[in-house]
């Protein structure tokens, strides 16, 4: 995610790693493995064996304090200054077949209330205030592909939910369910106005609704692919747009639908919006490209070098026997060329299903980044001479050497202008000097080359 300036990745490792977005956004590609590294300018390590994988700021006036979400379902309050404080406040999901959402007062860290499900939740989203502005309610996704809006209230009728007192007074209430999926929720992401729902799935569909007081479905599409993130353009952009990340290589850019106000729901065949004009991004593996323009750079070198000796061979021949010398040349090289035969070059291999797509966002208009998990998903050929020819590691001592080489190239070619000057101001002084009389003129002890 972007903040201010800033990319926050998290990952499998338990690590929170932040990037500079500058140095990312203008860095280029300087070599032929087509990788660049880029150090992070802060890391914090959350715990062992924690399989981040969401975050969120806190919006506490001047500190830089993260709510993170781990695989078991713990909530950690991450400190991402130079202070680097982490520590674990509470699981938001059960962690057994049985799924409750539970609600926490954050301040004393105690439980308030909690509502107990046979599904197992899947994803959750705050309602925004622009939605209901007591901000009292939350949307969650289950494994059945079923979506709940669940309130939180006081029976007493309070409009806020203190409760730190008396911890009975809060309870969750039910307020609309509606089943869009056939398969799990992944993804649930509010329009920018808050006008519209997006609902995500493992079965390859996204559904929008019309947020009102009850929330009407407009219609669903289909995605190539399951669907992992849903992402609603922000305020700098002009038009609000949805980014559709799926999990196979497949990013789609779906447009505001269209809310029919003439259109009765018993009448509705199906909610399937056919007509969306939808752009459509496939990432796919280049590695084996760049195994074959590297294998094809280094035949051309040897084909190149071969021509060269043979050159050589014939000059020397014709120089020792004439036409006989000649002759001999040319049944060698028949003979060469019956015996050569050039491997077939390795073939382009892209798998049907690239590197998982793990997350993605939107970073100016018309620009949007993507992480990918890993970056050697494919298996090396055996006839490679250097399998770690394509590692990180490897790039960056490439670039490094590349770097001292051309640092080297400048100073030699200042010496040759240094040394072209110097030849030049001797050259003056020889003539000045031969101007003089015989008997005032300098003897000539150094040779100019």
């Amino acid at each position: 995610m972007l903040d201010e300036g800033e990319v926050i990745t998290v990952g499998s490792d338990g690590c929170v790693r932040i990037w500079d977005f500058e140095t990312i956004d203008t860095a280029d590609i300087i070599d032929e493995t087509g990788l660049l590294e880029i150090e992070p300018i802060n890391e914090l390590q959350v715990d062992k064996n924690v399989n981040l994988f969401s975050m969120t700021k806190m919006s506490e006036t001047g500190n830089n304090f993260w709510l993170a979400q781990d695989a078991n379902g713990a909530i950690w309050k991450l400190d991402l200054s130079f202070s680097n404080i982490v520590s674990c406040l509470f699981f938001l999901f059960s962690p057994n077949f049985h799924s409750s959402v539970r609600i926490y007062d954050f301040a004393s860290k105690t439980l308030l209330t909690q509502m107990k499900f046979k599904q197992g939740g899947t994803a959750l989203v705050w309602v925004p205030r622009m939605v209901n502005f007591t901000g009292a309610e939350i949307i969650v996704g289950f494994e059945d592909g079923v979506v709940r809006i669940l309130e939180l209230y006081d029976p007493k009728g309070l409009t806020i939910f203190v409760g730190r007192k008396k911890i009975s007074d809060a309870d969750i209430r039910l307020k609309q369910v509606f089943k869009p999926h056939t398969a799990r929720v992944t993804a649930l992401a509010y329009e920018r106005d808050g006008e519209i729902l997006a609902t995500g799935s493992k079965d390859q569909t996204v559904f929008f609704f019309e947020v009102e007081r009850d929330y009407k479905p407009i219609g669903y599409i289909n995605t190539p692919g399951p669907v992992c993130q849903l992402m609603w353009s922000p305020m700098s952009h002009l038009e609000s747009t949805l980014l559709i990340i799926c999990e196979n290589g497949y990013i789609l850019e779906a447009p505001l639908p269209t809310i029919n106000l003439e259109e009765d729901d018993h009448d509705v065949v199906s909610y399937e919006i056919k007509d969306m004009c939808l752009k459509c991004f496939h990432f796919s593996s280049v590695k084996s490209k760049i195994l074959r323009s590297i294998e094809i750079e280094k035949r051309e070198r040897q084909r190149k070098l071969k021509e060269k000796i043979r050159e050589e061979r014939r000059n020397k021949l014709a120089a020792e026997m004439g036409e006989d010398g000649e002759k001999e040349f040319q049944e060698e090289e028949e003979e060469e060329e019956e015996e050569e035969e050039e491997e077939p070059l390795p073939e382009i291999f892209i798998p049907s299903t690239p590197s998982p797509i793990l997350c993605g966002f939107y970073s100016e208009p018309g620009k949007f980044w993507v992480s990918l998990f890993g970056i050697e998903t494919e298996p090396i050929p055996e006839d490679i001479e250097d399998p770690k020819a394509y590692s990180i590691e490897n790039a960056r001592r490439k670039r490094e050497h590349d770097k001292l080489m051309k640092e080297v190239e400048e100073i030699k070619a200042q010496k040759r202008e240094q040394i072209k000057a110097l030849r030049t101001e001797f050259c003056k002084l020889l003539e000045m000097n031969e101007e003089l009389p015989t008997h005032m003129q300098f003897k000539r002890t150094v040779s100019l080359i």
